[in-house]
């Protein structure tokens, strides 16, 4: 009977009285044809416990490799398989259910883990909104006031200006010159009389001693 994991790999002939030769040579020359008989019929035992012995062994190839993370539709698409019950059953048949299925436990994060997963994402999400929807940086509070709106306008008005008397280059006469005028000391003040200034004298200089 045809195994039916082994689907798509053919045993030429050729290949076959080969391996006969070389691993049946002893029973093969047996000159006496019951001798023969018996010989090769333990033989045959024996070749079938190994087809058995090499099945288990491609059972823990396998499980090898769902351990290491590979996918069961990869494994079954590299290794010529023809669905993935054929790697369960060779898995089974190599006593490996257990150690793969402790391994992929292992793997798999538990449902505590998804839920501090999924809460951490959560939390990232809120803290991760930008501007746009009025939170910027210190969650939504504005630089100006701290609080994220405008300061209110001072309802009290603002006082005035002083403003800075410019220098018109008049003064006021003194007691003395109004005197000498013939105008009267105690009369009303009379506007102040415009310095002349002649344009072609040159401005005297301050002279600075240093000590």
């Amino acid at each position: 009977m045809k195994d039916p994991t082994t689907e798509g790999f053919e045993a030429r002939d050729v290949d076959v009285e080969g391996m006969l030769r070389n691993l049946c040579a002893y029973a093969l020359g047996e000159p006496d044809p019951l001798q023969r008989y018996v010989d090769l019929t333990h033989q045959q035992v024996l070749f079938d416990g190994l087809v058995a012995a090499i099945q288990r062994e491609r059972g823990k190839a396998l499980a090898q490799l769902l351990i290491s993370g590979a996918p069961v539709a990869d494994i079954v698409e590299k290794t010529n398989l023809t669905k993935p019950a054929d790697v369960t059953k060779l898995v089974k048949a190599a006593d490996e259910t257990d150690r793969v299925k402790e391994a992929l436990a292992a793997r798999k994060p538990s449902r505590a883990a998804k839920a501090k997963e999924a809460a951490k994402q959560g939390k990232d999400a809120g803290d991760g909104k930008g501007a746009g929807d009025g939170k910027g940086a210190g969650d939504g509070k504005g630089a100006g006031d701290g609080k994220g709106r405008h300061a209110a306008p001072d309802p009290r008005p603002e006082p005035p200006r002083a403003h800075r008397a410019e220098a018109t280059g008049k003064r006021m006469l003194t007691v003395e010159e109004r005197r000498a005028l013939g105008l009267e000391v105690g009369g009303p003040a009379p506007r102040a009389i415009e310095k002349q200034v002649d344009p072609q004298k040159p401005k005297a200089r301050k002279r600075f001693s240093v000590r």
